[in-house]
């Protein structure tokens, strides 16, 4: 049994050349040039992980997108062409979405009707009375009356620039827009909030919460007498990004122009009575929409990120040795002198 184990031991390998251990021999270059090299690298990598990764992008943070809601109040009274008021009782209306808000740069106003016979419609135009026959006389009248078929509907119907309907340009210029708005962070488990504010902020504060809707308009590059007739849809982003550590959040309002060729209009009917008759009065508004989004960026230190960010700095590192050696292999006059010092050649032992 002890000359078979005696045996089994001299067949193996030698431990120490199984287990030897191979290390890297430095040669020290004594030349001031690629020392300078080296060292510029080291410096410029230096300053790009502790300026721009560190200092700048604060890459070392933890960053979560969010969406909030957003409460708008309009401020200030304006005036139409006769120099009428329009408070923000009368001039903002809503339109029956949430997150949005309207304000009317022009008002037709047809007061006074009734349902009572035929009329001259606007919509249906017409050049002689064939082109009213749409086979219910009780609905249409095959008859043409200056352009337009008579039409069983409210009358008078609406006509611009005729006596039958007023028509109110109003100076949206003067109003100003409050926005209050909501944030959480999820991941962050915060909550980021303008609505306890009691008093507006004015652009161009940099915490500001109250926009002049002239300004609104110069971010979206639309001329105002533009959209005077039909109106427009804009969308407004108020973007917080917040530094959670330092509880600070720099605030911006971004506004996008979605249509100014069609604009943006609704009606509004008031309906009363005169004599046991039903009468209305219509109001149609046409204006701007404004549809607003409340986005948050909150940044968080990160143990993570920062041992990631200082790991990557620690393989850039690399990156200066890297560099003095292309320099004294390629560059440099002594070249083939110090490669002969880094780079040590064995005999040939396939001879």
């Amino acid at each position: 049994m002890g000359a078979a184990w005696s045996s089994f031991v001299e067949g193996l390998p030698d431990a120490d050349e199984m287990f030897a251990y191979d290390t890297v021999k430095e040669v020290k270059v004594l030349d001031r040039r690629l020392g300078a090299v080296f060292y510029s690298v080291l410096l410029l990598i230096i300053f790009y992980i502790v300026i721009f990764v560190f200092m700048i992008k604060k890459a070392y943070q933890d960053i979560e997108k969010t969406n909030g809601w957003v409460i708008m109040k309009v401020l200030n009274t304006a005036h139409d062409e006769a120099f009428k008021p329009w408070d923000v009782y009368d001039a903002v209306t809503n339109p029956g979405e949430q997150g949005a808000l309207f304000l009317p740069t022009r008002v037709l106003i047809t007061r006074g009707q009734k349902q009572d016979g035929y009329c001259e419609s606007p919509l249906h135009k017409c050049e002689s009375k064939s082109d009213c026959d749409i086979g219910n006389p009780d609905l249409q009248k095959e008859e043409c009356s200056n352009g337009m078929c008579m039409r069983r509907q409210w009358c008078p119907a609406e006509k611009e620039n005729t006596p039958v309907t007023e028509e109110h340009i109003i100076d949206v210029m003067a109003y100003e827009v409050w926005f209050q708005t909501s944030l959480h962070y999820h991941k962050f488990r915060l909550d980021v909030s303008t609505t306890d504010e009691l008093e507006p902020m004015r652009y161009p504060d940099g915490m500001a919460n109250t926009y002049p809707v002239h300004d609104m308009l110069r971010m979206a590059n639309i001329d105002p007498e533009t959209i005077k007739e039909y109106g427009a849809v804009l969308q407004t982003n108020n973007i917080f990004d917040c530094d959670l550590d330092d509880k600070v959040c720099q605030v911006r309002m971004e506004v996008v122009n979605v249509d100014t060729k069609t604009g943006f209009n609704y009606v509004q009917n008031h309906y009363y009575e005169e004599g046991g008759v039903q009468m209305r009065d219509v109001y149609h508004y046409y204006g701007i929409r404004f549809v607003c989004f409340a986005t948050g960026i909150g940044k968080v230190a990160s143990f993570c990120n920062t041992v990631l960010q200082v790991s990557s700095a620690i393989a850039l590192l690399a990156c200066a040795q890297a560099a003095a050696d292309v320099v004294l292999q390629n560059i440099v006059p002594e070249r083939r002198h110090y490669i002969e010092k880094k780079i040590l050649e064995s005999e040939d032992f396939n001879e």
